[in-house]
């Protein structure tokens, strides 16, 4: 007996698939974060209550990215550092490693593979927003880390096949052919925005028209996307760019030479050395 995207679909549609949680912690900053009297002591003192998470915060409000005059030493100095915004995001980024690492080698090798692109796609995302769009790049963040996430519960389901682990070119295939749709119902359960929900589900189509002809969040995780890919079994991988209207939206038809040129791939370097 094995799985096939039809079997993943009606589990899906009868919650039958175990679909991944947002720690409690980061549910948390958010629902704090969104309440429009709390401050950044308050955000802070969620994060304090999981040291793992803290020590993190605090790297990366000392690393390039934010580094001031003065070493951040506590969660709220470097969540002041940051803002509001920004800590909110940088939560549910950093808490989501978890949720890619399995026991069975094959599926590990798998999920360090997504979440390794899944940062490098956060950076370009977060890169793109801040120098083509009014976008918000915090959202284009979480947005590029996301992308893929529906991979996680499909691998894992996995586990369980081992003839289907054995096989290569038929795991791929099932996974490439329905993660999208599990990824966009992962993130409707985390109460996600319509924004970032249809990420997961359209990233793959290039023939999307964009926010009624505006760029938007799917745009920017489809272009670094494709700028970052370096797998020729992914559904992109050989797709060619003067197809992809994305690039119009986002005004870089012409222009991805000159971001790389103009300290790009710095930026997109110091962003991923930050969540990953």
């Amino acid at each position: 007996m094995s799985i096939t995207a039809e079997s993943i679909i009606d589990d899906l549609e009868n919650d039958r698939l175990r679909l991944p949680t947002l720690p409690e912690v980061a549910i948390k900053v958010r629902e704090t974060a969104d309440d429009e009297d709390a401050s950044i002591r308050d955000v802070a003192k969620i994060i304090e209550t999981d040291a793992a998470l803290s020590a993190r915060i605090v790297q990366v409000g000392n690393s390039a990215l934010y580094r001031g005059a003065n070493p951040a030493e506590t969660v709220q100095a470097a969540a002041m550092r940051m803002g509001l915004d920004t800590v909110r995001t940088l939560t549910t980024s950093l808490v989501m490693k978890q949720l890619f690492q399995a026991t069975h080698p094959v599926v590990d090798h798998y999920l360090r593979i997504a979440w390794k692109r899944s940062t490098y796609v956060a950076a370009f995302s977060t890169m793109l927003a801040r120098s083509s769009t009014s976008l918000e790049s915090d959202i284009a963040l979480l947005a590029g880390l996301t992308h893929s996430i529906g991979l996680a519960p499909i691998l894992i389901k996995a586990e369980s096949y081992p003839v289907l682990l054995n096989d290569t070119r038929q795991l791929e295939r099932l996974m490439y052919e329905i993660y999208p749709l599990v990824g966009s119902q992962i993130l409707k359960n985390w109460d996600f925005s319509e924004a970032l929900v249809s990420v997961p589900a359209e990233h793959l189509n290039i023939d999307r028209d964009g926010n009624n002809g505006k760029a938007d969040y799917v745009d920017i995780v489809q272009v670094a996307l494709l700028q970052t890919l370096d797998d020729d079994g992914h559904p992109l991988a050989q797709v060619d760019y003067d197809l992809v209207s994305a690039f119009d939206r986002l005004g870089m038809r012409d222009a991805v030479e000159e971001i790389n040129m103009t300290g790009g791939v710095i930026e997109v370097e110091e962003i991923k050395d930050a969540i990953f």
